[in-house]
């Protein structure tokens, strides 16, 4: 690879190895920073840089770095686990409304999917957590399905236009089977901007699992997560801002890295055709 071309890919080298990175140590959490729940009256309020908590420590002695980690385990868990959801459900469901004959299935999951898009993400994101017990993998699960009508939409769009296509026809005036020709021909030619959006979810889902948090309504204590430290942090901001500082930047960190990811598979994509 040239000094040109690699200079072309750094950011999303950088992206993808940060992202890598973080979910190593996420997943070697313990062994690397220990157990976070482990608590210790007699070291609150440790500065970053004390002798064995290298980001200091909260209001009951718990390790900050520990629990930065740990809490990406979250993180990693929902937004991973919601674009995929999404990408599954919505492109599922974009092809079978791009490939209705009769038009009353594609009527139908376009008012549904507009309906669902009319609301703010956040605000149906709080309405579906509700209707859920809290929890990491209900938020996953709900933010799946807040998610799912943009690749919904991503896909009923371009499969109509695939369908538009030579290859396509031609395939069809063979008498190959729509299920057939939905994974031989749709579903190949959906994969690149599926995934680009679907990054580019797991970038919001991470910002909305910590506003879920921060509300009570993710992920419950004692299980570490960034919503949850800001919102204990929250109390603390004055006599110790770095309790906010540290899984604020972790978090803005990683949605960043997947945004960039997104920007640059959008841009390679476009690039190829």
């Amino acid at each position: 690879m040239s000094d040109s071309r690699l200079t072309d890919h750094l950011g999303a080298i950088l992206a993808l190895g940060l992202l890598v990175l973080a979910g190593i140590a996420s997943l070697a959490a313990t062994p690397l920073a220990g157990n976070p729940l482990d608590q210790d009256l007699t070291r609150m309020f440790l500065p970053p840089l004390s002798p064995g908590h290298l980001l200091g420590t909260d209001h009951l002695g718990r390790d900050v770095l520990s629990r930065v980690l740990h809490g990406g385990r979250s993180s990693f868990v929902v937004s991973l686990g919601s674009a995929g959801i999404a990408a599954v459900l919505g492109t599922f469901l974009g092809i079978v409304s791009a490939m209705d004959r009769k038009g009353s299935i594609d009527r139908v999951l376009q008012v549904l999917n507009d309906a669902i898009l009319a609301f703010p993400t956040i605000l149906l994101a709080i309405t579906v957590a509700i209707l859920f017990s809290p929890g990491m993998y209900q938020v996953t699960v709900t933010l799946g399905i807040v998610f799912a009508p943009v690749l919904y939409r991503v896909s009923r769009v371009e499969a109509r236009r695939v369908m538009q296509q030579e290859f396509y026809l031609v395939s069809q005036m063979l008498g190959t089977g729509r299920v057939l020709r939905g994974i031989l021909h749709l579903l190949p030619n959906l994969l690149p901007q599926v995934l680009v959006q679907s990054a580019s979810l797991a970038a919001l889902a991470i910002g909305t699992e910590a506003a879920l948090s921060f509300l009570g309504l993710g992920t419950q204590p004692p299980h570490p997560s960034w919503g949850l430290m800001l919102s204990d942090a929250r109390r603390y901001l004055v006599d110790a801002p770095y309790l906010s500082v540290f899984p604020g930047a972790a978090a803005a960190l990683l949605a960043f890295c997947f945004q960039v990811l997104s920007d640059y598979g959008a841009e390679f994509f476009h690039l190829q055709e």
